[in-house]
């Protein structure tokens, strides 16, 4: 792109001047970061409310009162949550004949002791019925969930074949998710055979009554027939009224999510605006600066046959060279604070997440990357465009 005698020049120059050169490689690494981790969150956001909407699966979710935020948080960011319905009022939604089709569900919170391998939620569903869980499980799994066995979400720290502790007995795990971006990440899926057994054992440990094991489920899903209407929503309200139940209807839930998304991706493109507009018209006025107190060194360059193209390439090639190691340390810089605290970070957002892979994450950083480059030139050679004046002032006699 340059010749190597400008390259050579360009590289004494900046290193005459490192303070300098320093601060315009600061610069465009800020502009680098911050255009990479925007582009980062923003895909994983997207991409976590896309999983969510196409994995939730059923219309409404039957709860105990009360336990609305225990299930979304247990669906969207895995906390581990004990509850239940009565046997009796969950057989009289299962055959209530209101909806198309119904599925029983049973959660159990695993404890941190000696007892249990960590503190996880562990889901049981009825494969005879369900429609929800079993449809992206048969992608991970190569047969049907034997007594016992365990099917574990992608942030689960165990392989296929390994046995994990749980009350007092050991499960097999014979197949792993894919990330989902959902609570579901971090939890355990069994069929509700195993689930019974580990709620006699998660009663004995934690002394908790359930009059009902047998029948006692955590969440009814369920598919409105036709779809969802704020009809159906105010007819189930008000058959339900006072029988101790909750229906979270799932276009609510995803459409609060989405606004949620929304207003924190808002925030961080008004940010990033702020961020990139500060930080082009540091750089702006940095070169500026720069070019007026080179203007004596410019011009001896003319004086001794110089040209002002061959002047303005100068310039572009040292701004070259900052920015090419300012971009560099910016893919840097993010690359070690994603690695060391992504866990922390999709925590603590309390919102569906994807990572994305590594193809996307590749044009994401290269995207980061080139356009910080492309910024840092541009404003140099915006600046760059006074370098004739400057230089024909100074060779005046009396120029400063």
């Amino acid at each position: 792109m340059f010749p190597p005698s400008l390259i050579d020049l360009s590289l004494k120059n900046l290193r005459r001047r490192p303070f300098r050169s320093i601060g315009l490689i600061a610069l465009v690494a800020l502009l680098s970061f911050s255009l990479i981790a925007g582009g980062m969150l923003s895909y994983g956001l997207f991409s976590g409310l896309d999983s969510v909407s196409s994995r939730l699966g059923a219309d409404v979710l039957v709860v105990p009162k009360g336990y609305e935020q225990k299930t979304e948080g247990v669906l969207l960011q895995g906390e581990p949550s004990t509850f239940y319905i009565d046997g009796d009022r969950a057989e009289q939604v299962l055959k209530s004949g209101d909806f198309a089709q119904a599925s029983p569900q049973l959660f159990i919170a695993t404890l941190d002791s000696d007892h249990c391998a960590f503190p996880v939620q562990l889901i049981g569903y009825d494969p005879d019925t369900d429609f929800v869980i079993g449809p992206w499980l048969s992608s991970a799994r190569p047969q049907k969930l034997g007594f016992r066995d365990i099917v574990i979400g992608a942030n689960i720290q165990a392989d296929i074949g390994d046995q994990l502790l749980f009350f007092d007995s050991y499960y097999q795990v014979v197949a792993k998710l894919e990330q989902t971006g959902m609570g579901f990440d971090t939890s355990v899926f069994f069929n509700m055979e195993t689930a019974r057994a580990a709620l006699k054992e998660y009663v004995y440990y934690t002394d908790v009554q359930i009059p009902d094991q047998a029948h006692a489920v955590s969440v009814v899903t369920a598919d409105i027939p036709g779809g969802y209407t704020t009809e159906f929503q105010r007819y189930i309200n008000d058959k339900y009224r006072g029988s101790g139940l909750e229906f979270i209807f799932t276009k609510n839930m995803i459409s609060s999510l989405t606004q949620n998304i929304n207003a924190l991706l808002a925030l961080c493109l008004a940010l990033l605006f702020i961020l990139w507009g500060v930080s082009v018209g540091v750089l702006m006025i940095v070169f500026a600066v720069t070019l007026n107190e080179r203007k004596r060194e410019f011009a001896i360059y003319r004086a001794l046959g110089s040209s002002r193209k061959w002047l303005t390439h100068l310039i572009l090639t040292e701004t070259f060279l900052t920015s090419i190691a300012g971009a560099g340390t910016g893919v840097l810089v993010f690359g070690v604070l994603a690695f060391s605290f992504r866990p922390l970070i999709e925590r603590e957002l309390s919102l569906p997440y994807i990572t994305p892979g590594h193809l996307n994450s590749l044009l994401i950083i290269l995207s980061g990357f080139v356009i910080a480059v492309a910024v840092g030139l541009l404003t140099s050679a915006v600046s760059s465009a006074r370098i004739g004046s400057l230089t024909d002032k100074a060779l005046r006699p009396g120029g400063d």
